[in-house]
């Protein structure tokens, strides 16, 4: 068997070699320009990125320390001071500052006597479906119990159906405002069976836990029935 000539085993190295360059300077040529603005375009897409991202925190962080001030001043009875912080973060603070903001401010409005203030705000950001849904809920159960006594039982019912069904984060509050709204409408078939889940609940607070167990005894629950764990810390357990 003849060996392969080394020369030509060169000659064909050099020609392969070639060949590659060849392509490469062509897809520079024709590509090149292209890729170079990619590249640059990249590059400044993330350093505007990381820039938007360092910017957001340390504004989140100021936001923060706003309102962290702001909740100081409520706790020491400044109303005034903690309101004008909670006005000014409500349109300049971050998207969940800002409902957090609102949601602040209508309850210093509360607290220093300005009811019709607090639930204007609470019925905007129930209306306002830009603000996170946990906020939203919040504000709706507050505006209500605010203006339970002036809503027709009807309303409170249809508003809290959302909320009166076991497992919602706000089903004992709901529960109860429903429950006695059915009371007003002589509906105790269906008032019953709320206080009865509510007891029957243990992640109601026990507070009204409580009441619901006395309004369910009221309406004919036999106690026995509202006994739910040997191992519950509510009065009701065995």
């Amino acid at each position: 068997m003849a060996k392969p000539d080394v020369r030509d085993e060169a000659f064909l190295r050099e020609v392969d070699d070639e060949y590659r360059r060849s392509q490469l300077v062509g897809f520079w040529q024709r590509y090149g320009r292209m890729l170079a603005i990619g590249i640059v375009v990249f590059l400044v897409a993330l350093a505007a990125f990381l820039f938007w991202r360092q910017d957001r925190a340390r504004r989140a962080g100021e936001t923060g320390e706003r309102f962290n001030l702001a909740l100081t001043q409520v706790e020491a009875g400044n109303f005034t001071g903690a309101s004008a912080v909670f006005a000014d973060l409500a349109k300049s603070g971050t998207p969940g500052y800002r409902a957090l903001a609102q949601l602040m401010q209508a309850a210093t409005a509360v607290q220093s006597g300005n009811i019709p203030k607090g639930l204007t705000i609470y019925r905007a950001i129930s209306a306002d479906t830009a603000i996170a849904k946990p906020f939203r809920d919040l504000a709706t159960i507050k505006a209500t119990r605010l203006e339970y006594d002036t809503l027709a039982p009807a309303t409170v019912i249809e508003r809290l159906k959302p909320y009166s069904v076991p497992g919602d984060p706000w089903f004992a509050v709901a529960a109860e405002m429903t429950g006695i709204a059915e009371l007003k409408l002589n509906h105790p078939d269906r008032a019953a069976p709320l206080f009865v889940a509510i007891v029957r609940d243990q992640q109601s607070p026990p507070s009204i836990r409580n009441r619901a167990a006395q309004l369910a005894i009221a309406l004919g629950t036999d106690p026995a029935s509202l006994i739910v764990s040997r191992t519950s810390t509510s009065g009701l357990a065995k």
